[in-house]
């Protein structure tokens, strides 16, 4: 292979992806270059292969490939001096590698950084680069104080061209304050790298993964969300940064995001098999995965799948991976510091319950082996603690209270016979709907039990409930008599001392039980029974405010909102909510205030307060907590997104509200889930967060004919395209407006769309160099605006047409159109035409809009034929 050769090779190399074919089409050329004689040319190649080697993921290949650089620059000094610049650049990022090497000793480490430094100071280099190494090493043998003074040494040391650019200096700063547990100094150091005020081939995608916890420990929840959106896509497949991909995965596990990041985990399998040559970015991907699948293996997943094994086979097999390079680690340092520091990062626990990331993942259930006991909420407990549980929340009318009475009869002891009674009673009211029948019989036999035990409040209690059962299982007339008399005792009872308020309340609620359940059985219950059965509950509603009994008092509110309803009489209605849900919160009752709440938010949002039915969804979430049912809570969130969505200024505060009910409504309802995605995007996409918005929409896209029709569609793909082409991917934004303009080619209604997602479509071609199809795209946007009637946007469709046919004649050879002038190029021929066509219409009768894209034609056609002082101009 001769010189011409060689270089024609190096240059067809910088368009192969970094990879092992890249380095090993350099490592051929670079053999060829040393049997050439040509030592310009070897340093040439072997520049370039440790660079391929630095961004392929072998830097453990680097130091042989510059040791022979070094000998030829040393060597031939005339024939390398050109490089100089370069050599001592890499060499810099050599020594990097060498640092992070477990197979380099460290003797051999210190001996290259002291040549490093030898070599920049003779050249009068700043130490900077220097002193950050060195910092990097102490901290890997453990020595705290002189990494700091390493490091505060180099953030001193002034700047010069071999310093690491600004977004990598940041990094480093921001990566030694993490180091040392100070979460709002690394922040400090890192966030103009977050937000895209400092960037490079690496940022801000190294410093996104490594925020993503500090984030999350400093309580900025939709910060560490967006950095997680934003840095995944950026990182995703980039084998130089699989460490970043590893702090993505542990992320996920320590978010409540374990699907998720078993996701990502599957789409890099091939990294946890191979063997790369960098164990620097393996040990650190591996234990982003490792923290992965031992959170997996305690939710119970040791059997799932990953790549060739299961969750608890290969976490086992990394486990030992990751200790044996621990050791060789600390072997070579003389300190067990790094094993310390990876033990601490693979025993970290989750921060969070959940955070929603997007569409979300879900795992399959854990199994439980058929014999294994089900877990009980308070482990250890004793029977009178267990008893004393139950009857707090039976106090309290507790969702809970029968599952603790359960407990209390699963508890494996003999009860007592009162406690006894008491499972008995719960029992039988668990049977009131499904079983009235047997329900009263248990209920009536319960009520002996008591009285037998001396407790009248607890046996009219149960008597009471009994009436109700009576009442379901034979109608209205079975119940009065006994209703009758139980009221006459209880009031007996009650005079007597013999019961408390509440206990009387207790009782006394059989009668506008009964009520309620008479007229719930009846599909329209004439007016005057609806009336009646309002006028017992202000009763018993009046005497429990006198008695103060609060809880008892809300639930009369409550019943009292249904009969308004069926009144009409709305503002009634509305009144008792309102008092309903202070009465519940006053008597700690908060779970039974939720349909209140979420009742008083829409009405809320009908009066157009939005803000205040914000609050009232808010709290109906809140006191709902894990009590409701979950289609109930999914419902509760979207009504929560409903009222975010309906002010302004809510962006951020609506992508919360969306994820968070996106995640409810999974697996209850997929139009819910992706409408509720959407929603988020939307959100990025309007705040020009385009790419948090695009890592949303990418997500959804696929299933998002589910929840909209075709113009709704159209137009989310329309945002994604729009979001695709402000992050730098015109390809996949064409495709994006591309399919929308399909969905709207054959709907009247909507030509205008079409015709602007057919030039959105075009420019977007164009950006992403395919000048063929952008040429064809902007003729038939061109002619969707003539069908239109529309004149401005057609000429500028066909002026870009006629610039980007000028391109492409730039880009063809040389000799293509040498015989033609240019009145004869075809980009100007073109131009002519769209100055025709509107003189046309000036002669036949001139408009301000036309007027006005006649003189911009004009003095677009002047740029292109190079007329002196025009600049060239084609319409965005």
């Amino acid at each position: 292979m001769n010189a011409a050769e060689i270089r024609a090779g190096l240059h067809e190399s910088h368009t192969i992806p970094n990879g092992r074919l890249k380095a090993e089409r350099l490592e051929t050329l670079a053999a060829a270059a040393k049997a050439a004689e040509d030592r310009g040319l070897e340093g040439e190649v072997l520049l370039t292969l440790i660079e391929a080697y630095a961004y392929g993921g072998e830097r453990d290949r680097m130091p042989v490939a510059f040791g022979r650089l070094l000998r030829i620059f040393d060597d031939h000094p005339a024939e390398l001096g050109r490089l100089s610049q370069s050599i001592h650049w890499e060499l810099k990022w050599m020594t990097h590698n060498l640092v992070n090497n477990p197979s380099v000793p460290l003797a051999t480490t210190y001996r290259w950084l002291d040549e490093l430094h030898s070599r920049y100071r003779q050249r009068g280099y700043s130490a900077r680069p220097v002193l950050a190494l060195r910092a990097e090493l102490a901290h890997f043998v453990g020595d705290d104080e002189a990494a700091a003074t390493a490091m505060e040494s180099s953030i001193a040391a002034p700047r010069d061209e071999m310093a690491d650019c600004d977004a990598c200096e940041r990094n480093t700063w921001g990566w030694w304050r993490e180091t040392v547990d100070d979460d709002e100094g690394a922040l400090e150091f890192w966030t103009p790298l977050i937000d895209g005020e400092l960037v490079c081939a690496e940022e801000p995608h190294r410093a996104l993964s490594q925020a993503l916890l500090p984030l999350v420990r400093t309580g900025r929840l939709e910060e560490a969300r967006s950095a997680f959106l934003k840095g995944y896509q950026l990182v995703r497949h980039n084998v130089s940064l699989r460490a970043s991909v590893g702090n993505h995965i542990e992320f996920c596990a320590l978010t409540g995001n374990e699907a998720r990041g078993l996701e990502i985990l599957t789409e890099h399998a091939s990294w946890v098999s191979e063997q790369p040559h960098d164990l620097s970015q393996r040990a650190y991907f591996l234990s982003g995965v490792i923290v992965l699948l031992r959170r997996l293996n305690a939710l119970g997943h040791g059997d799932l799948p990953v790549g060739a094994g299961t969750v608890e086979a290969t976490l086992a097999a990394l486990e030992l991976e990751v200790g044996d390079l621990c050791a060789r680690y600390d072997a070579r340092h003389g300190t067990s510091a790094y094993s310390e520091r990876v033990a601490r990062r693979l025993a970290r626990e989750p921060l969070l319950d959940r955070l929603p990331l997007g569409m979300p993942a879900t795992l399959p259930a854990a199994p439980r082996p058929s014999d294994a006991p089900a877990p009980a909420r308070r482990t250890g407990a004793t029977l009178d603690e267990l008893v004393a549980e139950a009857r707090r929340l039976t106090t309290a009318r507790h969702p809970l209270a029968d599952e603790a009475w359960a407990r209390v009869a699963e508890g494996g002891e003999e009860l007592p016979e009162f406690v006894a009674a008491e499972v008995e009673r719960s029992r039988a009211t668990a049977l009131m709907d499904s079983d009235p029948g047997r329900a009263h019989d248990l209920l009536s036999a319960t009520a002996e039990r008591f009285a037998r035990l001396g407790s009248p409040a607890k046996a009219l209690e149960a008597r009471a409930a009994a009436t109700v059962a009576l009442l379901l299982a034979k109608g209205r007339a079975a119940a009065e008599a006994p209703l009758a008399a139980l009221l006459a005792e209880a009031d007996r009872e009650y005079a007597g001392g013999a019961l408390t308020p509440a206990e009387y309340l207790a009782v006394r609620k059989g009668a506008p039980f009964c009520a309620m359940n008479g007229l719930a059985g009846q599909e329209n219950p004439p007016a005057a029974e609806v009336t009646a059965a309002r006028t017992l509950l202000e009763t018993e509603l009046a005497l429990a405010e006198d008695l103060g009994v609060t809880g008892r008092a809300g639930q009369y509110h409550d019943m009292l909102v249904q009969l308004c309803f069926q009144l009409e009489d709305v503002n009634a209605a509305r009144a008792h909510l309102s008092s309903a849900l202070t009465s519940y919160v006053d008597a700690g009752q908060p779970w039974h205030a939720v349909n209140p709440a979420a009742m008083l938010a829409q009405f809320a949002l009908e009066d157009g307060d939005a803000k205040a039915a914000e609050d009232l969804a808010s709290r109906a979430i809140e006191y709902g907590g894990g009590l409701i049912e979950r289609e109930r809570a999914a419902h509760l969130s979207s009504l929560l997104v409903e009222t975010i969505s309906r002010q302004e200024g809510r962006e951020l505060d609506l992508v919360t509200a969306a994820l968070a009910a996106a995640t409810r409504w999974d697996g209850l309802s997929e139009p819910d889930t992706l409408h509720n995605t959407f929603m988020a995007a939307r959100a990025y996409h309007f705040l020009d967060r385009h790419a948090e918005a695009a890592a949303l929409f990418e997500e959804a896209m696929p299933r998002v004919e589910i929840p909209y029709d075709p113009y709704g569609v159209a137009m989310t793909r329309k945002q994604y395209g729009d979001s695709l082409a402000a992050i730098g991917r015109p390809r996949e934004a064409a495709e994006q407006y591309l399919e929308a303009a399909r969905l709207l080619q054959d709907d009247p209604d909507n030509r205008v769309p079409h015709a602007r997602l057919a030039w959105a479509a075009a420019e977007a071609l164009r950006d992403a160099g395919q000048s063929d199809e952008a040429l064809a795209a902007y003729r038939k946007a061109a002619l969707l605006w003539s069908e239109l009637g529309e004149v401005t946007p057609r000429v500028r469709c066909l002026r870009s047409a006629a610039w980007l046919l000028m391109e492409m004649d730039d880009a063809a050879p040389e000799d293509a159109g040498a015989t033609l002038d240019a009145a004869q190029w075809p980009a100007v021929v073109a131009m002519r035409a769209v100055l025709t066509e509107l003189e046309s219409l000036a002669e036949g009768g001139p408009s301000e809009e036309v007027m006005a894209e006649l003189a911009e034609t004009r003095r677009q056609l002047d740029s292109m034929l190079g007329e002196p002082g025009e600049s060239e101009h084609a319409d965005e």
